[in-house]
C-alpha cells in the first residue's frame, strides 16, 4: 500500500496540541483552569473581587487561548520555512516496515521501532518515540484509511510479539507476585552476601 501527505500548518497545530496537552502539561492545564475558574467564582461574591475575578480571566485567557494562538503561530512558521514540509513525503507499507521517501532520502522505518499508533483530532499519529512521530491527516490517507490502519497495527502486534520471544525468558516481564517473590529473594542473597 502506498500512500504520501504533505503536512500543512493546520496538521501541524493540531499535532503540536496533542503533544502539548498530553501527559503533565495536561494536568497542570486542568490545574490552572481550575485556579481561574475558583478566582472568578471567588470575586464575584466579594466587594473587592475584581483583581481576583481580573486574575481569573487572565489565567484562563493563556491556557485557552494565548497558548494555542502562540502554538499555531509556530506552526505556520514551520509549514513555511522547514524543508520537510515543503515536498510530499512518499510512503510504502511493506511486511519489513514502512518506507519512507523525502526528496532524494529514503529510510525503512521497521515496525518494531514504532512506540505506539493514535488517532487524534482527524491525523493518525505513528509515534516512534516520545517526541517523534510520523503524522497522516485522514483527508491524505483516503478511503484506504481504516485499511492502512489495520495492516499497520497488525504488523506493530507481530513485531512486538516476535521481539518479546527473543528477550530471555528471565529478563521478561514478570507478574507481580512472581516479581515480588523474586525481589525478595534477590534481597535475602545480597544480605547473606554482605554478611560474609
Amino acid at each position: 500500500m502506498k500512500f504520501h501527505t504533505q503536512l500543512k500548518a493546520k496538521d501541524i497545530f493540531k499535532f503540536s496540541l496533542a503533544y502539548t496537552y498530553s501527559g503533565v502539561q495536561a494536568i497542570l492545564t486542568i490545574f490552572m483552569l481550575g485556579v481561574g475558574a475558583y478566582m472568578i467564582v471567588h470575586g464575584i461574591g466579594q466587594p473587592e473581587g475584581q483583581t481576583n475575578i481580573i486574575f481569573g480571566v487572565v489565567v484562563i485567557a493563556l491556557f485557552v487561548v494565548i497558548n494555542p494562538l502562540m502554538i499555531y503561530v509556530k506552526a505556520k512558521k514551520q509549514a513555511i520555512e522547514n524543508p520537510v514540509y515543503k515536498n510530499p513525503t512518499y510512503y510504502t507499507l511493506r511486511d519489513d516496515g514502512i518506507f519512507v521517501e523525502l526528496g532524494e532520502e529514503s529510510a525503512t522505518i521497521e515496525w518494531n521501532r514504532v512506540y505506539k499508533i493514535t488517532h487524534f483530532m482527524g491525523l493518525t499519529l505513528l509515534y516512534t518515540g516520545k517526541q517523534q512521530a510520523f503524522v497522516f491527516p485522514d483527508y491524505e490517507l483516503g478511503d484506504d484509511r481504516e485499511k492502512m490502519l489495520d495492516y499497520m497495527k497488525e504488523h506493530i502486534k507481530e513485531a512486538r510479539k516476535k521481539a518479546v520471544q527473543n528477550i530471555p525468558r528471565h529478563l521478561q516481564k514478570l507478574s507481580g507476585k512472581r516479581q515480588k517473590y523474586r525481589n525478595q529473594k534477590f534481597k535475602k542473597i545480597q544480605k547473606e552476601k554482605n554478611r560474609k
